[in-house]
């Protein structure tokens, strides 16, 4: 992801509908700012600069780049969404897209592997054969200007774009394009046509496969001279199943090369599922990280602590996904209100299901079986990569500004326009931990339809001078749980973390205990992420799991997990998954599943995925831990072993936690034109899939969350609810 740079004193702070954010670079035509729209939409906005603007040819160039994202629409680029050319600063404005360029995924990771190059060939091939034939010509396809996104690679940077036979928007002897991907007629200062595009591709594909240009500087020689004087490309390190090819697009005679559509004919058409099962895991690890890293790109006055989770490949691919996009502290914490399914009622903690008792079997219908239930309501959300907090009355939201959502037909009750906030579900009530704007803290019962603090809310006077970087861990009927800082002259004692239980009912504290031998992440900060199960507080920091006991505070057990240098890995750089608890194990999550006795804390079992496959969170039901890795995989909950598989027919990219169990689990699922699947557990077999056209969510939902009776399929920018009676 691009550094976002601070605005400058004569930068404006909106452009038509949009208002910048900040720059997130600039080149030879003018300054690109990130941009949020008035519904939360990220946007990158292009201007020309100031003294190019009244130059012939500039305002036209913007022109011709809104033309070809309009001609190549989101399947291929960035998304157009508005310019304006004629106004005194013109600009052009498209969906902000989240990914490595190709050159930063090849410096990160090294070559790409040989399917992977098929498969980005195929794309970009089908972008330039969409532009031909808009009658454009790129003119400037290379390395950077390809990015790897949660959707598949886009062609992006229509900058230097024209339409054949039209007048040069270059001076006069003056050369458009970058060299090492530049067309020997481009070279030569000939008209630009589609065969140069072709020729540029073959050189964007010859570095993704090899880490060098066809035609780099060589000694003496320039690129400029190799390509006017028709040298032989450099295809070192080149597989044999590209070389023909490539070769092919490389001639130095534009007749002589392929058309685009030949190239897509002899690849095959683009697979995004495919290629996500395909991607290295280091450009795996760093597209999870920057679609993790987004909600913080741009300030915002309301976000609580958000846990990384690796993103499933075709969930990526889907558009970023639940298990991976990260969960909201306040998120994780409504999973440790209650107990997950096998968990019993348990000493001390929530129940997530308000107390209601679940039936032992699927829920009653009135539906024929194998029909899916009709969605109640489905609308457009603001950009979130936060899954819902989920109560009887309302969602919480969180995006720009927290929001609460009616569960009866989405609409939006309250936004919030608190410094801080960190919700989570009490037994049946929606709880909060609020800073406002002065630093001041305050915990306690939040009302629903207002989203405000009952007014007997704890204080600095009852919780302590907490610092800002205190978090709420998660929730019972009885307790909040922290993770504290607090204000200290001595800088040392600023820098002790403490958990700390605040009673509810009788607005005190009932216990703190210093957290000792914390393992700290590759930033020096402690991140830590907890649920409540069997009367027990269990914390995951970057390297371990431990049990504190609810009632008084006192550490039961400590079990390392993972070693330094998984704990300062990327993935543990912006947050902790939260671990699973049943009755008898704690399961860790983290790329592996390690299940620690919840009484001993001793290591019962660890789980890696299976080749390139990635694990979403457990569900632990009736013995047997449920794993989504593309299919939905069951093991024995004793011993870790594999009990049995099932594949719907489409990627399954992560479960919903049961809250409570109905004797169906429910998957997101991306393709096929499905959203969600739910599986009938005890039968094995799936009891009813339900659209997604009815959800309005074609690439299918990248989050989902059940509360009660209602299912909540949701996307980075819609939301539906979905009845399960």
């Amino acid at each position: 992801m691009s550094t976002l740079l601070p605005l400058l004193p004569d930068d404006p702070e909106r452009l038509g509908e949009y208002t910048l954010l900040g720059r997130l670079g600039g080149g030879g035509m003018g300054t690109v700012f990130l941009a949020r729209t008035a519904g939360g939409r990220l946007a990158a906005v292009k201007t020309i600069r100031s003294d190019l603007r009244d130059q012939p040819g500039y305002r036209q160039r913007l022109m011709l780049e809104a033309e070809a994202a309009r001609a190549l629409g989101p399947e291929h680029t960035a998304a157009f969404l508005g310019a304006d050319t004629d106004t005194a600063r013109p600009w052009l404005a498209t969906a902000y897209l989240i990914g490595p360029s190709l050159t930063e995924a090849v410096a990160a990771g090294g070559p790409l592997p040989e399917p992977v190059v098929r498969g980005l060939g195929s794309a970009l091939a089908a972008a330039l054969a969409a532009l031909h034939r808009a009658g454009l010509v790129h003119r400037d396809v290379k390395p950077s200007n390809v990015l790897i996104t949660a959707q598949g690679p886009r062609l992006i940077d229509f900058g230097l774009a024209q339409a054949p036979g039209s007048p040069r928007l270059t001076e006069a002897g003056g050369l458009a394009g970058t060299p090492a991907y530049m067309s020997p007629e481009q070279a030569r200062g000939g008209p630009p046509g589609p065969e140069g595009d072709v020729f540029a591709l073959a050189a964007v594909l010859v570095f993704a496969s090899t880490g060098h240009g066809p035609y780099d500087a060589r000694g003496r020689q320039s690129t400029l001279e190799l390509l006017r004087h028709g040298a032989d490309p450099d295809l070192t390190g080149l597989p044999d199943g590209l070389r023909g090819t490539l070769t092919a697009c490389l001639s130095p005679e534009p007749g002589d090369r392929p058309a685009p559509g030949r190239l897509g004919e002899e690849w095959g058409p683009f697979d995004p599922g495919e290629f996500a099962d395909l991607l290295p895991q280091a450009l795996l690890a760093d597209l999870s990280r920057r679609i993790g890293d987004v909600a913080t790109v741009a300030p915002a006055p309301l976000r609580a602590p958000a846990p990384r989770r690796v993103l499933s490949r075709r969930a990526l691919i889907a558009g970023a996904a639940a298990g991976a996009l990260t969960v909201s502290g306040g998120a994780s914490a409504l999973w440790a209100t209650g107990n997950l399914p096998g968990s019993g009622s348990g000493s001390g903690s929530g129940s997530g299901s308000g107390g209601r008792t679940a039936a032992p079997g699927p829920g009653r219908s009135s539906r024929p079986p194998g029909t899916p239930p009709a969605p109640l309501w489905s609308v457009p959300s603001p950009f979130s990569a936060a899954a819902v907090v989920a109560s009887d009355e309302v969602l919480i939201h969180t995006s720009d500004v927290l929001r609460g959502i009616s569960t009866a037909d989405g609409r939006i009750l309250w936004e919030s326009q608190t410094a801080k906030v960190d919700v989570a579900v009490a037994g049946d009530k929606l709880v909060g931990f609020v800073f406002d704007d002065d630093g001041n803290a305050s915990a306690g019962y939040l009302d629903p339809r207002t989203g405000r603090l009952a007014a007997d809310a704890a204080n600095p006077a009852v919780l302590g001078d907490l610092t800002h970087t205190t978090q709420l861990l998660a929730a019972d009927a009885e307790c909040l749980y922290f993770k504290a800082y607090f204000r200290s002259g001595d800088r040392q004692q600023q820098e002790q973390a403490w958990l700390l239980s605040y009673e509810l009912g009788g607005r005190k504290l009932r216990w703190r205990t210093r957290i000792e031998g914390a393992v700290l992440d590759s930033l020096g900060s402690l991140m830590m992420s907890s649920i409540i199960s069997g009367g027990r507080l269990i914390c995951s920091d970057p390297a371990r799991v431990f049990a504190v006991d609810l009632r008084d505070g006192r550490v039961l057990w400590a079990c390392r997990v993972r070693t330094d240098q998984e704990a300062a890995s990327p993935n543990q750089s912006g947050g902790i998954n939260p671990p699973v608890a049943s009755d008898r194990h704690v399961f860790d999550f983290e790329e592996r599943i390690t299940a620690v006795d919840l009484v001993t804390g001793a290591v019962a079992w660890k789980l890696e995925p299976e080749g390139t496959k990635l694990l979403s969170a457990p569900v632990c039901v009736n013995g047997a831990v449920y794993v989504a890795d593309g299919a939905l995989q069951a093991f024995d909950e004793s011993t870790g072993k594999k009990v049995w598989s099932h594949d719907p027919g489409a990627y399954v990219s992560m479960l919903a936690a049961p809250a409570p169990f109905r004797g169906e689990l429910y998957a997101a699922v991306g393709g096929a034109g499905q959203a969600v699947v739910a599986v009938d557990v005890a039968a094995r077999r799936v009891a009813w899939t339900l659209a997604a056209g009815a959800v309005n969510m074609p690439d299918g939902p990248t989050m989902i969350v059940q509360r009660g009776n209602r299912l909540y399929p949701q996307t980075v920018d819609r939301l539906a609810a979905v009845p399960l009676d």
